[in-house]
């Protein structure tokens, strides 16, 4: 059985995600008194009102390096830290340190909420990226009007005011997953009965607060979702060529920042139902991943490789 591991940003997304792989656990309340209730307690039976302990009940605390993560047979998680440079640390650290314990990870999943483009993904719906962009690595170019000039800025384009990597000799900005491992992976999310999403996830180190932005990315790259660390971790992953993903579960829709329309509780909802069906479904991943080990994960580009602006598929 392959060994894969789920790196998320926050712990909130990590509990979501630990909650999903272990079901649901209705432990049995303890309702006698004294000696009683202390020795159930004991035992690990829980007093009424007391909240289900399945993290430590049933999940093994695994140390990878400074970080502490959770792990239930084959699958690990890890909650790294918000943003790409946690993100990177953070899965790199788990690599390594598997590696030097003889059980290198199979496969590695960026795992969390994340907002979803309209027409693209609505809020609820899960994403399965078949490409990870850095939407913001690059330069800008001419976006500022002419000194003194009055009115608004100019209408969003797609090319003329940002400029990627790959245009300025500095690599790639885009990462694809396999296709092999996206067609298995969207084929076992369908078991939660959610929608199930494809299509490119850009990661940002600054997450969009304007309906001008949303506009100026959607055109861009025809994403299908926003969030903050997924290329980073497939960077980190694709350095140890293993095999990377990622899924995120809908909270709110890019564009103005509006706290009052997003649905953090259903997301994280929707992290632990793909986690159960990942989880159910993991002999499934295991021949895709072994069908095309032969083929390595898409590696960035060096400065010498980088041959054109990324653009990203949609589907």
């Amino acid at each position: 059985m392959s060994r894969i591991l789920l790196v998320t940003a926050m712990t909130a997304e990590a509990d979501a995600v630990c909650a999903g792989m272990m079901g649901p656990w209705r432990p049995r309340p303890v309702t006698g008194t004294g000696s009683t209730a202390a020795a159930a307690a004991g035992t690990g039976t829980l007093s009424r009102g007391s909240p289900p302990s399945w993290d430590r009940q049933l999940l093994t605390a695994v140390r990878i390096g400074p970080y502490l993560g959770r792990r239930s047979g084959a699958v690990t998680v890890l909650a790294a830290g918000a943003a790409g440079p946690a993100a990177a640390a953070g899965t790199a650290t788990a690599l390594a340190t598997a590696q030097a314990a003889g059980e290198p990870f199979d496969l590695v999943v960026s795992f969390g909420i994340a907002g979803g483009f309209a027409g693209r993904a609505d809020i609820g719906d899960l994403v399965i990226a078949d490409a990870l962009i850095a939407a913001d690595l690059g330069a800008e170019s001419g976006v500022d009007a002419p000194p003194g000039e009055p009115g608004q800025p100019p209408a969003p384009t797609a090319s003329s005011d940002f400029l990627t990597l790959e245009q300025l000799g500095l690599g790639s900005s885009t990462l694809s997953p396999r296709e092999e491992a996206v067609q298995a992976l969207t084929g076992i999310l369908a078991g939660t009965g959610r929608p199930v999403r494809t299509g490119p996830v850009l990661t940002v180190s600054t997450i969009t607060g304007t309906e001008r932005r949303a506009a100026a990315l959607a055109l861009r790259f025809g994403p299908a979702a926003e969030a903050m660390e997924g290329y980073a971790v497939a960077v980190a992953t694709a350095v140890y060529g293993t095999p990377f993903a990622e899924i995120r579960a809908i909270s709110n829709t890019v564009g103005r920042r509006d706290r009052a329309s997003w649905d953090v509780s259903g997301a994280l909802a929707g992290l632990s139902a793909a986690a159960a069906a990942l989880t159910a479904g993991i002999d499934t991943l295991t021949a895709a991943l072994r069908a095309t080990s032969s083929g390595g994960p898409v590696r960035p580009a060096g400065p010498a490789e980088a041959t054109g602006p990324a653009t990203g598929g949609t589907s």
